[in-house]
């Protein structure tokens, strides 16, 4: 089969797992891609239609550009599969907190992604609670609706047994701050584990900066290691690879329901043991206690507990982490994901 994929200058996880795994099941795949300007879209649409053959041709829209997948049902009649992962409200609204339902930006971010979603074939989703979600809140069909996990870019995250691990037991959070990262609750717990010879390494800035900042300077825990600089991917997969655990989403919020980091697939294609909340998304994937270890949402004294509990369980820390990565291998690939993805939208 033949793909036109329309993107950014950026390839997102989401979309390279997926263009990786769709060429190793032999299909062709042309990448069109545009750096961000004012003829962005209009440049991305007439590289479309010079990429398509003929109506057998698939198009599919990369991540997070969801007026792409409007655009684009204008300009061709090929089936168009939009890989939205979830939807513009929810990020906007419900993770970032900018306005309600009946706000501006909370109306247009909603239109957007209901306008988008009808106007598109399938709309990949990042679970099976988001396509529920999705389904209520923007009537469409189920049937429209498939579940695409977001796998990882393999290229850049892969594991590599020659990395050491740190003298001292190094716990892993990486990621965006957003409200439902967790970053506060691991700021607390690295608070508490400040006399325990336990690092917390941080790697990663954003939406909550100013909050994290803030706690910081109230907290001051002596066992923090802050990094902000944007890595090279290389330098990124070593300094996970160097930490003997990885934290997962961590807080109390409504959106791990039906969310998935990236670094979940991440920490399980480096084979590190992955430390979660206790989420519903997550648990479509991951099974506590087999596959990784869990807390309470938002609980800083319950994930103090559990990282004690991993470094003084080397046992379990390995078992969890060689049984994450045996499913990865398993079940997770951009291989496996990809005929899954087709399976599920070709039938």
């Amino acid at each position: 089969m033949r793909f036109i994929y329309l993107n950014g200058d950026r390839l997102y996880p989401q979309d390279a797992h997926l263009i990786q795994g769709l060429r190793e099941l032999n299909h062709e795949v042309v990448v069109v891609g545009e750096k961000k300007g004012a003829l962005f879209y209009q440049n991305l649409i007439q590289g479309l239609k010079e990429s398509v053959r003929n109506k057998d041709d698939i198009v599919i829209i990369g991540y997070s550009f969801p007026l792409l997948a409007i655009r684009a049902r204008f300009a061709v009649r090929n089936r168009i599969f939009f890989n939205a992962v979830s939807s513009q409200y929810e990020a906007n609204v419900i993770s970032r907190g900018e306005g309600g339902l009946f706000f501006t930006r909370g109306i247009k971010s909603w239109l957007v992604d209901l306008i988008s979603f009808h106007a598109s074939t399938k709309v990949l989703v990042e679970s099976d609670a988001q396509r529920e979600f999705v389904s209520r809140r923007f009537f469409i069909s189920k049937k429209k609706l498939v579940r695409s996990f977001s796998g990882v870019d393999e290229s850049h995250f892969f594991y590599e047994s020659g990395v050491p691990k740190l003298s001292s037991f190094t716990v892993l959070f990486r990621g965006r701050f957003l409200p439902e990262s967790g970053i506060l609750t691991v700021l607390e717990a690295a608070k508490k584990l400040e006399n325990t010879g336990i690092i917390v390494r941080i790697v990663g800035a954003g939406f909550l900066y100013r909050e994290v900042n803030a706690a910081i300077a109230r907290l001051q825990p002596k066992n923090l290691e802050m990094i902000n600089e944007t890595l090279s991917f290389d330098d990124l997969r070593t300094k996970m690879l160097e930490c003997h655990v990885s934290l997962g989403q961590l807080a109390d919020h409504p959106r791990l329901d039906r969310t998935l980091p990236c670094k979940l697939f991440e920490s399980l294609a480096l084979k590190l043991p992955y430390l979660t909340g206790r989420n519903k998304a997550a648990f479509e994937i991951l099974e506590e206690g087999a596959t990784c270890i869990a807390s309470n949402p938002g609980d800083a004294d319950d994930l103090a507990k559990k990282i004690l509990y991993v470094r003084d369980n080397p046992e379990i820390r390995e078992k969890i982490a060689l049984a994450g990565y045996e499913l990865y291998k398993a079940k997770l690939t951009s291989k496996a994901l990809a005929r899954e993805v087709l399976d599920a939208c070709l039938k």
